[in-house]
């Protein structure tokens, strides 16, 4: 990651989004050993286009909620970019059991916590990362996007929800993010919009992930 884009290790960690500290040397401590295996191995990263990220990301919500829409999206996005080049990582991609992802429509079991499509990109950019502290920073950066940007900033190319309202969270929750923009949104959209709500904040934070992971990997 260049000088002028690196967020330290310990801005990171203080964020809120990056572990604390005894978390950190109890993660690292309990690293299992290398077991050769060909799909737990760190991804070859490429150069990611966040439009189509976002695309795939939106594409996929509907099917099983944020985290699905949001790892799912990004990873078929990435197995689209590689098809031609890496057939072998493009297949672990498509492979992942993503049903499993369905899990965090919510907030994790409708718990109202950490935002799935949070989840889903810090879980993404982690495909790519040897160093837990870079993913720690790519996080945290995440982490400020979606704490502080009026959200949803995707819009489909076919725009059925003209005017969507935008709002900024102040947190990373569900009840923040989602639970927020219900209680703040104008009445027709409250009632009417909050399911593409949720699908196009899914596109938005899996964009800025994407971005994110092209400056990290930026020759």
């Amino acid at each position: 990651m260049q000088s002028k884009n690196k967020i330290s290790r310990r801005a990171a960690l203080a964020s809120g989004v990056g572990l604390a500290v005894f978390g950190d040397l109890l993660t690292n401590l309990g690293y299992a050993q290398d077991t050769g295996v060909k799909e737990d191995v760190v991804w070859k990263f490429t150069k990611l286009d966040p439009d189509l990220v976002a695309k795939r990301a939106y594409e996929n919500y509907k099917a099983g909620g944020c985290l699905y829409g949001a790892f799912k999206g990004a990873c078929l996005a990435y197995a689209e970019t590689i098809e031609s080049s890496d057939a072998e990582f493009a297949k672990i991609a498509r492979g992942v059991p993503f049903v499993a992802f369905r899990c965090a429509r919510g907030g994790f079991g409708k718990l109202r916590e950490l935002c799935g499509a949070m989840a889903g990109g810090i879980m993404f950019m982690s495909c790519f990362c040897e160093d837990v502290a870079d993913l720690n920073a790519m996080a945290a950066e995440l982490g400020e996007f979606g704490r502080t940007t009026a959200l949803p900033t995707y819009v489909p190319e076919n725009d059925e929800c003209p005017d969507m309202f935008t709002f900024v969270a102040n947190g990373l929750t569900c009840k923040d993010m989602g639970v927020g923009w219900v209680l703040n949104a104008p009445e027709e959209q409250r009632k009417n919009w909050v399911g593409e709500r949720c699908a196009r904040h899914t596109a938005s934070i899996m964009k800025k992930a994407a971005e994110i992971l092209n400056e990290r990997f930026e020759d």
